[in-house]
């Protein structure tokens, strides 16, 4: 039994003292940001409740004897895609505050989904694109001495086909482009009247009962949006950018579609602002260098099993190692969640009736990103799903039905093609797969595009979840305040929250919003321990 406010020993005193950890010895992971002593009252930590949390994992557990690493950080930040990745740089160089980050897959970067060609080395981004060269965006690249150029869009030739049939669409005719920017120009000017309550983040996001209330515009049926404000030509352009990851974009508040085709999509399309990527064209390098950067204090193949939560007392984390079975065990004095806050991922977190009533209102898609490659499909050419009711010009019908395969899109100069497909919460890698297959296979069927002799699959080079993608909830949970609860849950129980449900669902404009949240964080750490 270890008595009360049993003072543990430091490291190099562990083996004299094994009796006190009940034949298992703890190890501490030191880095310049590390706290050294084990157990010690050095500011934050606990002695009685160090001895709980160390009895709560004890050997018991698991095997004798198996050895168990400890961490104490300032904040352990959960989630290494774009949100994660740069609270961490932000909070442990330009604060000074000392991180751990928890990342369940094997690198960091999230939705970049980067293929390389084993042949040429040449990478091709299959999730994420481009960049929004928002306030801070490309000094983040060079901090990481990563060269940017600015983005040039594909100029694939169209090849319109109603995926469901495999028809190919010979009478569509799209918007032409100042049809296109006349809409995204309106559609711009919309977005802007709403930016101070919608961007960048929620904080200011007027509650129902305030004396400005929401506006009713936000609170549209999509469609009842573009039919007011004559938005029809840009239509098909908000679908084909961003919009895709929408379920059913025409039904959806207008609000949330603002929040993943938003007013800075607008202006990149209009030529108002920038859009640039890395010279090498490979989105992995930033996420890449990061790590490399942040060293031991990322944790990748990592996830939560166990965690208890407190404002006053801080953050205790059990997580184990998917490859190598090592548990860990981390203590911190805030935690910065950053991952998709769904029912399955909060529930390692002990989340209370509070969270639960807020966050579990959220519903998803789900996108799935892919490269493929057959020689029937046009190379210069973008094979894109469109409803055959859409022809001649019906732009509101340019968008297909959940679930569905977006188009076959051919990287420039490759014999390559990107997928995305996108469904319901439930949509799995293999449901697109099979989704994707069934598209060309229909295609093939109806002449829209050749088949080889022999006929050969269609073959798949990546096929990789997306994740849980455009957040939303019901207009009668915006209008009884959900908002203003979300807002609420800032900071209680020691946990702070950034992402793409707490901001607009474009990667540079999540480093905006979370550059207004970290000044929060870090002053929250000084009322650590404190009572009342």
């Amino acid at each position: 039994m270890i008595p009360a406010g049993y003072d543990f020993p430091s490291v190099k005193d562990s083996h004299e003292h094994e009796d006190a950890f009940s034949s298992s010895t703890a190890l501490i992971l030191y880095s310049k940001h590390a706290r050294p002593i084990l157990g010690r009252h050095n500011g934050y930590m606990h002695p009685k409740r160090t001895a709980a949390a160390i009895l709560a994992f004890s050997p018991r557990t698991f095997a004798s004897r198996q050895w168990v690493r400890e961490i104490y950080r300032d904040v352990v930040i959960i989630g290494g895609g774009a949100s994660g990745a740069y609270s961490a740089v932000r909070l442990r160089e330009d604060y000074g505050v000392s991180v751990v980050l928890v990342e369940k897959e094997e690198i960091l970067g999230g939705h970049v989904n980067t293929f390389i060609d084993p042949a040429t080395s040449r990478a091709f981004d299959a999730g994420v694109q481009s960049y929004i060269d928002l306030p801070g965006a490309i000094p983040f690249f060079s901090r990481f001495n990563i060269s940017t150029s600015p983005n040039i869009r594909n100029n694939n030739t169209p090849i319109y086909v109603d995926f469901t049939t495999g028809t190919k669409l010979t009478n569509y005719i799209p918007p032409s482009t100042a049809e296109r920017n006349d809409g995204l120009m309106r559609f711009l000017s919309l977005c802007e009247r709403y930016l101070p309550i919608m961007e960048p983040g929620w904080w200011t996001f007027p509650s129902p009962n305030s004396a400005s209330g929401i506006p009713a515009d936000l609170l549209l049926p999509f469609k009842d949006f573009v039919d007011k404000y004559n938005l029809t030509s840009a239509l098909p352009q908000i679908f084909s950018t961003t919009g895709f990851g929408i379920h059913d974009p025409l039904s959806a508040l207008t609000m949330f579609v603002m929040r993943s085709f938003n007013a800075d999509m607008a202006a990149v399309l209009l030529g108002l602002k920038a859009g640039f990527v890395p010279t090498s064209r490979n989105n992995q390098d930033l996420y890449t260098a990061i790590h490399r950067f942040l060293g031991n204090d990322v944790l990748t193949s990592t996830v939560v099993t166990a965690a208890s939560r407190s404002r006053k007392e801080g953050i205790i984390l059990k997580v184990r190692n998917s490859k190598t079975a090592e548990i860990t065990r981390i203590e911190a004095k805030r935690l910065l969640y950053t991952i998709p806050p769904t029912e399955e991922n909060l529930a390692k977190f002990d989340p209370d009736v509070q969270e639960k009533a807020v966050l579990n209102k959220w519903k998803y898609s789900s996108s799935v990103v892919g490269i493929v490659s057959h020689p029937s499909l046009p190379v210069n050419s973008s094979v894109i799903n469109m409803p055959s009711s859409a022809q001649p010009s019906n732009w509101l019908s340019t968008i297909p039905k959940f679930p569905f395969n977006t188009r076959f899109d051919n990287y420039a100069n490759s014999s390559y093609f990107r997928v995305i497909a996108a469904g319901d919460e439930t949509f799995t890698v293999d449901d697109a797969k099979k989704l994707i297959e069934e598209s060309f296979d229909k295609m093939v069927r109806t002449g829209a595009i050749g088949q080889t002799n022999p006929p050969q699959p269609l073959k798949f080079h990546l096929l990789e979840p997306h994740g849980k993608v455009s957040a939303y909830v019901d207009a009668s949970d915006v209008e009884e305040g959900f908002i203003t609860r979300l807002n609420e849950l800032q900071g209680r129980r020691g946990t702070w929250f950034t992402g793409a449900a707490w901001s607009v669902h474009i990667s540079t404009s999540l480093w905006v919003f979370t550059d207004t949240l970290l000044p929060k964080l870090v002053d929250s750490l000084k009322y650590f321990g404190a009572h009342g």
